[in-house]
């Protein structure tokens, strides 16, 4: 205290924000623009000067949040599949006891809701993270056995009431995430695209039959 005036440490503010939500909304704008150069120009032909000019910021600007490209396409990557896993996940929880065939068109319509409704994430997640780079490929494939845990455990659930035939299951969770991604790739390419509707109609009867529902 000096003069009776009691100093308060604050947090350092700029043009009227704090540092931490300006590095934040930076951050953001970084992971938006990427999400658009990905999908409009493809991995492979992106750069992080288009990056850079879609988000409005500039390359040390985005070096200070990013190591690359590649850090940048992971996070994007994690992100959509965090969201589409959680949605999955809660479809799952919430149809537990409403029988395999509504289990499946409740999670198949959360996962094209949660990717699909903005065909930038679909484009990125199902065409752009396969093959990018070794890295985003070990990364991508990890993923791809935490849905394959998660789909085979509800499979074995299912079996265990008799609705679906037991076994094979590994074989068949294959079958289900290829009709997916197959079917979404072919959606976030088309032009014009058909409606999420039809695509989650095409995908429910898909999985009803690659799993064996009997109900």
């Amino acid at each position: 205290m000096v003069l009776g005036v009691t100093h308060v440490s604050v947090g350092r503010t700029y043009a009227g924000l704090p540092i931490e939500d300006r590095q934040r909304q930076r951050r953001e704008r970084f992971l938006e623009s990427g999400l658009t150069v990905f999908s409009r120009d493809g991995y492979s032909n992106s750069s992080v000067g288009a990056i850079c000019k879609a988000a409005g910021l500039s390359s040390r600007q985005f070096y200070e949040e990013f190591a690359g490209r590649e850090a940048l396409l992971i996070e994007l990557f994690d992100t959509i599949e965090a969201d589409s896993r959680q949605a999955v996940a809660m479809a799952l929880a919430a149809t537990a006891n409403d029988g395999v065939t509504r289990m499946v068109e409740a999670c198949t319509r959360a996962y094209i809701r949660s990717i699909g409704t903005d065909p930038r994430r679909a484009k990125v997640a199902i065409v752009e993270a396969v093959g990018a780079s070794p890295r985003v490929e070990q990364y991508r494939l990890q993923q791809r056995k935490i849905w394959s845990g998660l789909i085979a455990h509800a499979a074995e659930d299912a079996a265990t009431h008799g609705e679906i035939p037991a076994g094979d299951y590994e074989m068949r969770v294959s079958a289900l995430l290829g009709a997916v991604n197959y079917v979404l790739y072919d959606w976030s390419m088309a032009d014009p695209r058909p409606s999420l509707e039809d695509v989650i109609r095409v995908l429910t009867r898909t999985l009803i039959g690659a799993i064996g529902a009997t109900t």
